[in-house]
Formats: structure tokens, C-alpha cells, sequence
């Protein structure tokens, strides 16, 4: 997810937050077999920005600059594995960051840029942060604040909460687009990429968590059931996910572009 003008709110209504919407993506979990350390139905982990400095939130009383206002989500288990093993709880900052750091480099051929700080937080300390934002949801796993490049995802399982991350870096690592359904299908093409790219590596031996094939049933809402359609039309035709996100970022390419 990810906070543009608005919080992506995964669990239903979507809601505009001018004051504090400078965030932008959001994540929801569908499958809560896994249960959770806290007693909460969530799936993700903790991970990401080094410990060895104090994490910097975004201050609430800060005003970013709106975009747009409307609800994002992204389920992870559109690329899981409904069988697959569960996968480690991680509790090390630095691991999941270096894990990252890994699929970034092998996915776009160069380093992940140290601008984007990505924080796993523990349930509780997650859900306050994330209320000061907006209306808190069980249903959200993570966001993002684009202008300031921060990333804060829930603590999850590894498999889950990497495809958060991935899902959260591709909305912050350019501007957001004008164009709200552009947007969505540029992270959605990002995520792709990097589900990809952990399976083909088997990245944290996460490989075989992946499915062989993505299918996508997004909310019908008339924002992500066309974004996600586009980018799925695309890459069926043989256009690769990462190409299709730099076209989207670049404004070759636009969802609602007839020519395509």
C-alpha cells in the first residue's frame, strides 16, 4: 500500500486523510492460517531498516502533499502458495533488509537505494503509528509514505512480508503517478518482478512459497480490478513486469492508453 493523499486501506472503505495523507500503500492479509505471536490474525514479519539507529517516523503534524484519495490494496497471497511450508517469523531488523537489498540488486541490476528506510514493527507498535494516519484496520499489513520514501510493514512471516516490501518499494521508489489506476499497476508491475525474482533465485529459500502461475482476483472497485487487469493483459502478451513498470513511471504507457 501506500500513502499518496491516502492511506491504502485494506480492509474495505477507502478514506481521505488530507492532513496526514501523505501515505500511500497498504497491504491486507486473506489467509490467516498462519495465526499470530500477539494473538492477532495477520500474516506479516518484521524487518527492515538497521536497529543500530533509532527508526525516524514520519511526523503526523506534517502535511505532504495530496495526490489522491482512495484505497489501495495488495494481497501477498496472489503469489503464495496455498501449500506452501510456513516460513520463518523473522525477529532481525538487518536480515530482512539484507533480503531486500538481495532481490532488489538480482531483480533491477544495481543497489537498493539507501533513501528508502523499511521498518518491521511489532503488532502493537505497528497499529499505533499507522492510526495516526487514519482508521485502523486488522487487515493492514503495511504502508508507505511516498514523499518522505518510508516504508513500515507489520511483523509477518518471511514469505508474506517480503512480497509486502516488494509491493511498498514499488509505489516509493519514484514519485506517484497523477493518474491514481497508473500508479496501482506500477507497484502491481513491481511486485510481480519481484515475486519473480525470489523464485527464480530462491531468494531465502522462499522459491518454492511462490506460485508457478499469479492469478489475480482484485476487489472489483473500478481502481484495482482495472490496474491489475492491464498489467496482467500485458505480461500475458509478453511485455516484462519491470519494463512495464519503468514505461508506467516514464508515461510511455498509461492504463487507460487505447493503442496497447
Amino acid at each position: 500500500m501506500h500513502y499518496s493523499s491516502s492511506l491504502e486501506y485494506i480492509v474495505g472503505s477507502s478514506y481521505s486523510n488530507t492532513s496526514y495523507s501523505a501515505i500511500n500503500y497498504f497491504s491486507k492479509n486473506t489467509d490467516d492460517k498462519y495465526g499470530f505471536n500477539s494473538g492477532n490474525s495477520m500474516i506479516f514479519e518484521p524487518q527492515y531498516i538497521r536497529k543500530t539507529n533509532p527508526i525516524q517516523y514520519a511526523q503526523p503534524k506534517q502535511k505532504y502533499q495530496t495526490i489522491y484519495a482512495t484505497s489501495h490494496s495488495f494481497t501477498p497471497e496472489i503469489f503464495l502458495n496455498p501449500s506452501r511450508p510456513k516460513s520463518r517469523f523473522i525477529v532481525d531488523n538487518n536480515e530482512a533488509r539484507d533480503i531486500a537489498e538481495e532481490v532488489f540488486e538480482l531483480m533491477l541490476k544495481e543497489k537498493m537505494p539507501s533513501n528508502i528506510p523499511i521498518n518491521v514493527l511489532p503488532f502493537e507498535e505497528f497499529k499505533s503509528l499507522h492510526s495516526r494516519f487514519g482508521a485502523w484496520s486488522n487487515g493492514v499489513l503495511g504502508f508507505s509514505i511516498n514523499k518522505s520514501k518510508q516504508i513500515f510493514v507489520r511483523e509477518n512471516h518471511l514469505d508474506a512480508l517480503m512480497l509486502v516490501i516488494g509491493h511498498e518499494i514499488g509505489h516509493v521508489l519514484t514519485d506517484s503517478l497523477p493518474n491514481k489506476h497508473d500508479e496501482e499497476a506500477k507497484a502491481f508491475a513491481f511486485s510481480i518482478e519481484w515475486a519473480k525474482t525470489i523464485k527464480q533465485h530462491n531468494i531465502a529459500n522462499l522459491g518454492p512459497s511462490i506460485k508457478d502461475e499469479f492469478d489475480f482476483q482484485p476487489a472489483r472497485n473500478g481502481l484495482h480490478d482495472v490496474a491489475f487487469a492491464f498489467v496482467d493483459f500485458m505480461v500475458k502478451k509478453g511485455r516484462k513486469a519491470i519494463n512495464l513498470h519503468e514505461d508506467l513511471v516514464k508515461g510511455y504507457i498509461s492504463v487507460f492508453d487505447r493503442v496497447y
